[in-house]
């Protein structure tokens, strides 16, 4: 013979393990967020860093151009040193 039970205690019972669930879920989001953030970079430090990485490029760029357009009286003259008075 089984025992009846009321709705209220029914519904106790399934709470308590929704209860349990749901607060195991939440950590273990918490966890693989917690993961995530770590190993991956955000999309605006993964930009910021080839920004970075252009305009260092651009800039050894610049200063190779600067020195092949130097005259040989130039390159002479860079190499003097200044007179003090």
């Amino acid at each position: 013979m089984t025992k009846k039970k009321y709705f209220h205690e029914v519904i106790e019972e399934d709470e308590k393990i929704l209860a349990i669930g749901l607060k195991q879920s939440r950590l273990h989001k918490k966890e693989r967020l917690d993961r995530e953030k770590t190993k991956e970079k955000s999309l605006h430090e993964v930009l910021m860093e080839g920004f970075r990485e252009e305009q260092e490029q651009r800039r050894l760029e610049e200063l190779e151009e600067e020195e092949e357009e130097k005259t040989p009286s130039e390159e002479l003259q860079d190499e003097l040193e200044p007179i003090d008075d």
